[in-house]
């Protein structure tokens, strides 16, 4: 099964990852609609990358650390002016796409590594990507699992989380940052174009067929890692891109979904 190859251990370690904490995250990017939020964090990313590449600095963290100010930037616009939301993630989203185009104007040279940000490819994935994906990944998934109760009441119902004494902005701060994180380091798996994909619809797919919450969170996961395994190995027999793949598996699951919840 292609195993053998380090590029493919490696590759199948970032899925599982990947594929585990993009749909765990994307239960609160549904239950909030927050879907538009992930894209304009997304094109922040790149921006970040450009960044980074322009200024001699590893583009994956130069990518996580703009997307994360990116996210706090709108967070705090969102709670301090009467903006709609909406609104805000535009005026964002168009700002970091077109500062992105301009830096990416401003690198010498070809850079065919920027193909790789825009569409994914897992197995161009070195040791060093990994490692800083375990420790990021690991880090969001522990603030996931401590703070799992007051996200999950504040996605649900802000002003009664409120009255419960949670702490609605602190806690809205946070999974931005999650997000940020979590679609920086996403990036190098499905590419920016398909990221919110990753994270949109396993989740959206568990929430076709589940009757709790619980059952949510686990079918979202469930079904991100089948759409990440299945992308991955497709893509290395069929000769695809590994992105596309992913996302396509996802979309299958996602059909079969409506005619289950149909049943």
């Amino acid at each position: 099964m292609g195993l053998e190859y380090p590029f493919m251990q490696r590759a199948l370690a970032v899925s599982l990852l990947m594929g585990t904490l993009c749909p765990l995250l994307g239960v609160f990017v549904v239950i909030r609609r927050m879907s538009f939020f992930g894209d304009a964090i997304a094109h922040s990313a790149f921006t970040g990358i450009a960044l980074g590449l322009l200024l001699g600095v590893d583009p994956s963290l130069s990518s996580v650390a703009f997307a994360v100010l990116i996210a706090l930037g709108m967070g705090f616009l969102q709670a301090r002016s009467a903006i709609p939301s909406d609104t805000i993630i535009g005026v964002f989203f168009s700002g970091s796409a077109a500062l992105g185009i301009l830096l990416i104007g401003l690198l010498q040279g070809y850079r065919t590594n920027l193909f790789t940000y825009l569409f994914g490819d897992v197995l161009t994935v070195g040791k060093g990507d990994l490692v800083a994906a375990a420790i990021l990944l690991g880090g969001v998934a522990l603030a996931v699992v401590l703070l799992r109760r007051p996200l999950l009441q504040v996605a649900l119902n802000r002003d009664l989380a409120a009255v419960h004494g949670v702490r609605v902005a602190a806690i809205e701060y946070v999974l931005m940052a999650l997000l940020a994180v979590t679609v920086a380091m996403s990036i190098k798996l499905v590419g920016i174009i398909l990221v919110t994909a990753l994270l949109i619809i396993p989740a959206a797919a568990a929430r076709n067929v589940s009757r709790s919450i619980r059952q949510v969170f686990a079918y979202a996961v469930g079904a991100g890692i089948i759409s990440a395994l299945l992308g991955l190995f497709g893509s290395y027999y069929l000769d695809t891109a590994s992105g596309p793949t992913i996302v396509m598996v996802s979309i299958v699951l996602f059909v079969a979904s409506l005619v289950g919840a149909e049943h």
